[in-house]
């Protein structure tokens, strides 16, 4: 069975809840437009990322505010929906994924485990992986910075996930430097992730400028051998890709990456102190 998975990129108005929530409302319907059964948004999608100052503002429980216009449209619009945004729970917040049915309900909640530097400061860690069994598939779910964390990706593909969700803003502070941080290395993670692991990956990233932030989008869905299938590089937009798993059995008899690492596991344990 195919499936069409719609990746959105947007640049977030930095604090500013209803615009982007506007923003995203326009992103979903292009994606149902273009038949997609699935769209995936960005990382901090509600707020952008520099939001530190007013982290009790711009939050949101859950079930809340957030996901009860997401809910409400991916039930008119019979369409998954996956997004992370900053989630109050009591006195502490997260960086939390949602997963929502077409039919407006949350399926999953996923609070993001690997935590970049000031994010230590934000917002408390999660600490569960998040796998989803839907009707068209079975998904992990990560945020940003998880995708580089190889044995974590590898745990939700031996766990059952069929393709892997990325929402993500990858930036950087000021300008280019000696370390060239950008996104040519983001979009080649992906890619690695999606070959080391023979799975289907998709990332949403943010775009633009907020601040003395470059937001890198170069949005991407990549194939299990991985081949960017799709993708945008500047702007706003949506792109869809058919996705199917038929082929994946028979790409990694050729690609047999996930068997072959059976025979070193004890090597992996020394060497990970596991």
């Amino acid at each position: 069975m195919a499936i069409k998975i719609a990746v959105a990129q947007m640049n977030s108005i930095l604090g500013n809840v209803e615009a982007n929530l506007t923003k995203v409302e326009g992103l979903m319907r292009s994606a149902a437009h273009l038949n997609a059964q699935l769209v995936l948004v960005p990382e901090t999608f509600t707020t952008g990322y520099d939001v530190a100052d007013a982290l009790s503002e711009v939050s949101d429980t859950i079930p809340g505010r957030v996901t009860d216009v997401i809910g409400m449209l991916a039930g008119e619009l019979k369409i998954y929906f996956y997004g992370s945004f900053i989630e109050k729970n009591g006195d502490k917040y997260h960086n939390t994924g949602v997963f929502i049915s077409p039919e407006g309900e949350i399926l999953a909640r996923y609070r993001k485990v690997h935590l970049f530097s000031a994010e230590k400061e934000m917002f408390v860690p999660g600490d569960a992986p998040v796998i989803v069994e839907t009707a068209l598939g079975t998904f992990g779910l990560t945020i940003c910075m998880d995708l580089l964390f190889p044995e974590y990706i590898r745990g939700l593909v031996l766990n059952g996930a069929e393709y892997i969700l990325n929402t993500t803003d990858w930036l950087r502070y000021g300008p280019l430097d000696e370390w060239e941080w950008q996104y040519k290395q983001t979009r080649a993670l992906a890619c690695i992730r999606a070959l080391e692991n023979t799975v289907h990956l998709a990332m949403a990233c943010q775009w633009g400028k907020e601040g003395e932030f470059t937001k890198f989008g170069h949005s991407c869905i990549v194939s299990p051998s991985g081949r960017i299938l799709a993708g945008i590089e500047e702007g706003e937009g949506v792109v869809v890709q058919d996705l199917t798993l038929e082929g994946v059995d028979e790409w990694r008899q050729i690609a047999t990456y996930l068997e072959d690492r059976k025979e070193h596991l004890d090597l992996y344990r020394k060497q990970l102190d596991i």
